[in-house]
């Protein structure tokens, strides 16, 4: 990466940039008329150029622009605009090798289970198949993409040297096959160790279990069902017609209901109170096992609740309702996992955080995701990089990645054309600078120039905004970007 002060060969190359003939007159054009822009010379001013497909050490040779933005903070949280964004994949695996060796982040946390995330960490440190562990822990999104790939085998390989790379969740959901049995057989045998105490816990730690298992068994039936017809060969139109057939017979018998909810929420409830008084203060959850246990148990109470309003039989105006109440609830319980591990699991350590744009923005989402907002909404979401931005300040830096255009696509789906960003937009503005990629840090600016801009966020939908300098910390911009690809795919 290398600053831009206007567009000049010599910078060009010391960024990195391939910049050659026609391309690089029209570069000098645009930069002259961006004189009459004061927005554009802003950006070629502030903008860090990147060319890592031509050059993989391109991050390294300008890792002092990168590092002087971030400053002191001790938690970085890297977005991006799609589950499918594979381009921006490999580049937050850049980012995160930078910032583990330059600067001693070596907590990565993920848009994954809280729960699961340990079933990955403790596969890592064993030195299992790197895909292998990162698949039991980590959403297929990721732990099935090839871009994410090399992370993996960074991290176990971190495990060997004098600063291991630790992994870890945030999530309230579970999110890898089998975490459900391993958190049964784990709390169990927790609850086994607290003395006298235990007699207390242990029917309270089979009602979680047992009534999260409950709101639970839908969702487990219908991904079992659709396994099946898949493996007969029923795709398509058909799959939907049997999957209806199914949902109104067997499956409605299995829908979540709202008493479950109730005798889970007071189970966990009780536990965690139990558990804060082994802890010794009952104001602040605890470190270690109990804390973990706490945790987990209140994601699971808050999940089932999710997967009732989900799935349960619900009124039009009651499903409108949780539609929201879900999103809050989740990133709530996000939020609060992220506090307690940062205030109190890894204590000390700086923190990386692996999500989508949605949770890592400092604003709040339209009830219908239909506008976004600095300032706080009726009957809006506010996603988890709210909560953190109020908690840590500017000991939080938060990175939005955007895209001017190219394909997107979740791992094993079809890949999805995005059309050009529009003239004038943030995106084209990057564009204009010809880079592959783009960092542009916005903390500290004061403020772009112009009053009101255009730009992707948090997803790739264009929206208007007053200032996107409210919104994140910096900018990571991508030209073109391209699917996630299957691991299997990329071998071939």
């Amino acid at each position: 990466m290398a600053s831009v002060s206007g567009i000049s060969r010599r910078t060009a190359l010391k960024a990195g940039a391939a910049w050659a003939g026609t391309a690089f007159a029209a570069c000098i054009a645009r930069g002259q008329a961006s004189d009459r822009d004061g927005l554009q010379r802003w950006i070629e001013q502030k903008a860090v150029l990147i060319n890592s497909a031509a050059d993989g050490g391109a991050i390294g040779r300008a890792a002092e622009q990168f590092i002087a933005a971030l400053g002191d903070a001790r938690i970085v949280m890297l977005g991006e605009p799609s589950h499918g964004a594979g381009s921006a994949f490999a580049a937050k695996v850049r980012l995160i090798e930078l910032l583990h060796q330059r600067l001693g982040f070596d907590v990565l946390v993920w848009e994954s289970g809280l729960i699961d995330l340990e079933r990955t960490e403790a596969g890592l440190r064993a030195d299992a198949d790197p895909v292998e562990a990162a698949q039991r822990g980590i959403l297929r999104i990721w732990s099935a993409s090839a871009e994410c790939k090399p992370l993996f085998a960074y991290a176990r390989g971190s495990h060997r040297g004098a600063r291991p790379l630790t992994m870890a969740g945030f999530d309230m959901q579970l999110t890898a096959p089998g975490t459900l049995d391993y958190f049964a057989a784990e709390l169990r045998a927790f609850v086994r160790t607290l003395g006298p105490m235990r007699y207390d816990a242990e029917p309270l730690a089979e009602n979680v279990l047992n009534y999260f298992g409950r709101l639970n068994r839908y969702i487990d039936a219908l991904a079992a069902k659709a396994n099946e017809l898949g493996r007969a060969g029923v795709t398509g139109a058909a799959q939907s017609t049997a999957i209806r057939a199914w949902d109104q017979s067997e499956g409605d018998a299995l829908r979540p209901v709202a008493e479950d909810v109730d005798r889970l929420t007071q189970s966990a409830a009780a536990l965690e109170r139990l558990l804060r008084q082994r802890g010794g203060n009952a104001t602040r959850i605890p470190a270690g096992r109990e804390g973990f246990m706490i945790r987990a148990t209140a994601s699971l109470a808050a999940y089932g609740a999710n997967l009732f309003e989900a799935y349960g039989k619900h009124s039009a105006e009651a499903a409108a309702r949780y539609a929201v109440t879900r999103e809050n609830r989740r990133d709530q319980i996000n939020a609060d996992n992220l506090k307690w591990l940062i205030d109190t699991a890894y204590a000390g350590r700086k923190i990386m955080i692996w999500a989508h744009n949605a949770h890592v923005m400092n604003a709040w989402y339209g009830k219908e995701f239909d506008s976004v907002s600095p300032e706080p909404l009726t009957d809006g979401m506010k996603p988890t990089g709210v909560w953190l931005t109020g908690w840590y300040g500017d000991a939080l830096y938060k990175i939005g990645f955007t895209a001017y255009q190219g394909r997107d696509g979740w791992v094993g789906a079809p890949a999805t054309p995005l059309p050009a960003a529009p003239p004038g937009s943030l995106e084209e503005r990057l564009h204009r600078l010809g880079a592959p990629e783009v960092f542009l840090p916005l903390r500290g600016s004061g403020g772009l120039p112009g009053a009101r801009l255009s730009m992707h966020i948090p997803k790739y939908k264009t929206e208007i905004v007053a200032n996107p300098t409210r919104f994140f910390d910096a900018i990571y911009f991508i030209d073109t970007m391209e699917p996630a690809t299957l691991i299997q795919d990329r071998q071939r």
